[in-house]
């Protein structure tokens, strides 16, 4: 028994409801105040990984099927994890902080929302992702423009 993100046999079908899909969709346009936070912040390499998780996670919310674009998704969406839990450790111990707790908080609500799949729980809990997340990248380039700030 494990977890199988990327299982050889997914085939592209609908594994959400259109009320679900339409939360998820809306829900991902928050990742668009992290992007603009992050160019007003100076990061751009940031600010083209914040970009690229805006885009897969719009292009597969707003369709939502097993396949190709859900797995570009969850990539992009690690990467992103872990670069900002490096860019993290640049700042100071406590954007490590807020970086490992908030990884715990996703992983904890996407293990929840995996176990009520296909109900307004599993919803609820992703949606609860894209909020975290978005909240743990703004508060990560806050003290990173207010460090820049201190040094210059």
């Amino acid at each position: 028994m494990g977890i199988h993100i990327f299982s050889k046999k997914e085939k592209n079908c609908k594994y959400v409801s259109y009320e679900c899909e339409h939360i998820l969709f809306l829900s991902s346009f928050q990742l668009f105040f992290a992007f603009m936070f992050c160019v007003y912040c100076e990061l751009y390499y940031l600010s083209i990984l914040n970009f690229s998780l805006l885009t897969t996670s719009l292009l597969h919310w707003r369709k939502p099927e097993l396949g190709m674009k859900r797995k570009l998704d969850i990539v992009v969406t690690i990467l992103s994890i872990i670069v900002h839990l490096i860019y993290s450790f640049y700042i100071n111990s406590l954007c490590v902080f807020i970086c490992f707790f908030s990884s715990i908080l996703v992983a904890t609500s996407y293990f929840t929302g995996k176990k009520y799949s296909y109900n307004s729980y599993s919803t609820i809990c992703h949606l609860f992702i894209h909020t975290i997340g978005n909240f743990t990248a703004i508060t990560i380039y806050y003290y990173a423009k207010k460090k820049s700030i201190n040094s210059s």
